[in-house]
């Protein structure tokens, strides 16, 4: 656009000798401002997930992917923050049945919540990966700065749909051989917003925010830019995943949902979430509002409470009329993604 305004700042000029007559130059302008502008760049998006407990992170992986296919985002880095140690293989195994084998994955390499999963080990022992065991795979805490550091300012949405305790971790890092920069000052420095899927507003007490309460009170508290919330009232009313019926008898998104609860619908609380990396312009915003601005705060338990503040550095998301209409976007989105898989 900078671009485009220079050059219409010198066709307005006045004409002069040797230079190009003016029915000449209206006629280039009016080229110019017909013709199709170059879409924005994709948004940037590293993706935290607990990826293990319940099977929304599955279809969450796969609306990632959908928005992926669709030009809206591109996948940068995806992180685990469960200690299920089946959770890396299992991502792996997911971005491979949807033709992105190569993106990098990060894990939690201290003591980390862990549940026993109805899917990971299935899926990651009977579908194509090449992730090592996870004391072998990257730490999240690395693998985040490596990332950031090679991204331009302002430019990666983080999303976290499970745990906070790799963002705590990432803020707490200290520079290293890939950023001279504190953990606070990259995130600052590379990141223009977190949409975390988290809390329940306007108050409440969410599972992803108290199984690790400290580490969500410490990203909360001190994480540097804006901070979108979806909180647990969002996507609870939101059942999906029954379409997925319709999906490849052998894939793995199907297969994930089957052994978790025989292909019936499940709350989509982080599919919804995942839909707000594509912003403005995203799916989601023209089925939810969105609060004023304000600031969230989380106690030891894990409960979180709202207050409204000019200028604060959290919103959340509201429901609307509209919002029971995510069922099909989301649905639709998890199906795409299978499309073009083997």
């Amino acid at each position: 656009m900078h671009r485009l305004l220079k050059i219409v700042s010198y066709l307005l000029l006045p004409a002069k000798a040797g230079v190009v007559p003016h029915v000449l130059l209206l006629l280039l302008l009016w080229i110019i401002l017909v013709s199709p502008v170059k879409a924005q760049e994709a948004n940037r998006v590293i993706l935290d997930t607990d990826l293990s407990s319940d099977v929304d992170d599955v279809g969450a992986v796969a609306v990632l992917h959908g928005l992926a296919d669709l030009g809206q985002i591109q996948i940068l880095a995806m992180m685990i923050s469960s200690g299920d140690p089946w959770s890396g293989p299992c991502l792996d195994s997911l971005n491979t049945s949807f033709r992105r084998p190569d993106i990098p994955i990060g894990v939690i390499k201290h003591k980390a919540v862990t549940h026993v999963s109805k899917y990971t080990e299935y899926i990651a022992e009977h579908y194509p990966n090449d992730s090592p065991a996870d004391i072998e795979m990257p730490s999240a805490t690395s693998l985040y700065r490596k990332v950031l550091a090679g991204q331009p300012a302002a430019s990666v949405t983080i999303v976290s749909i499970g745990y906070l305790s790799n963002l705590s971790e990432l803020l707490e890092s200290g520079p290293d051989e890939y950023s001279t920069l504190d953990g606070k000052t990259l995130v600052m420095d590379k990141v223009n917003r977190l949409v975390c899927m988290g809390g329940e507003f306007p108050k409440g007490r969410e599972w992803n925010i108290y199984q690790d309460a400290d580490a969500a009170a410490n990203v909360v508290s001190n994480w540097p830019t804006p901070v979108i919330f979806s909180g647990f009232e969002i996507g609870n009313k939101i059942m999906t995943g029954q379409a997925l019926q319709k999906a490849a008898a052998n894939h793995p998104l199907r297969e994930a949902y089957r052994l978790y609860n025989n292909l019936t619908n499940r709350q989509s609380w982080d599919q919804t979430a995942v839909l707000l990396a594509v912003h403005p312009e995203g799916a989601a915003y023209k089925y939810l509002d969105v609060s004023e601005p304000g600031r969230v705060h989380i106690d030891s338990k894990g409960n979180n409470t709202w207050v409204t503040l000019k200028g604060g550095p959290h919103r959340f998301m509201i429901s609307t009329p509209k919002t029971k209409d995510l069922t099909s976007v989301i649905d639709d989105l998890m199906l795409r993604a299978t499309y073009d898989s083997p």
